[in-house]
């Protein structure tokens, strides 16, 4: 079976490169209509946000046809240009390099012990529910943020990966809280130095 002409004229539009794999999309739309009810014709708009949805949660390597996005051979370019369309690519490592290690690391920990701290004062609110209110001691304040100068990632189109740094800040992307297989869909100049 054909996934709807609707919906493949759609992701052509929005996601031409790579190219999704039509199996993968045909799965997406019986499992979009039999779990969620929806017909791609008189649901037309929730059924495309949804394939949309599945799409950018799904790992590229799965629902994109191999050798359609980045050039196999992009490393070895000093320069590419992704051309007139869009590559939709994948977050698959995610780094800080403006900052030295030892603070990313004081900043982790930070991290963990106000996670713990916020878990602990959780729990303590839910046992003594009934007995009134918790006494929370001294306020530390929220979860701190890593510091942020420049990232290094390394992107991948499902079947080509790349390393990347961003030469101007994405302020979508953060150590911490961005997902590594975030997706990105941008046109872009890529530039690569000599290897």
């Amino acid at each position: 079976m054909v996934p709807p002409h609707n919906i493949t004229s759609w992701i052509e539009r929005n996601y031409p490169k790579p190219r999704v794999d039509q199996e993968w999309l045909q799965g997406c739309c019986d499992w979009i209509s039999e779990d969620k009810g929806l017909d791609p014709e008189r649901n037309q708009e929730e059924f495309t946000r949804q394939v949309e949805l599945q799409l950018l949660s799904s790992d590229l390597r799965d629902s994109m046809i191999s050798s359609t996005g980045l050039p196999q051979n992009v490393r070895q370019q000093h320069k590419f240009s992704t051309g007139a369309h869009p590559i939709l690519v994948e977050i698959t490592a995610l780094t800080e390099i403006g900052h030295s290690a030892f603070s990313l690391l004081n900043t982790r920990q930070a991290r963990i012990e106000r996670e713990d701290l916020a878990g602990l004062v959780q729990r303590e609110r839910e046992q003594n529910q009934q007995d009134g209110p918790v006494d929370d001691g001294e306020d530390e304040g929220p979860i701190p943020n890593y510091p942020r100068q420049m990232l290094k990632l390394e992107i991948s189109d499902g079947s080509v990966s790349l390393p990347a740094i961003e030469y101007r800040k994405i302020p979508e992307l953060n150590l911490g809280d961005t997902q590594l297989g975030c997706k990105v869909c941008r046109y872009t100049l890529l530039r690569q130095g000599h290897s």
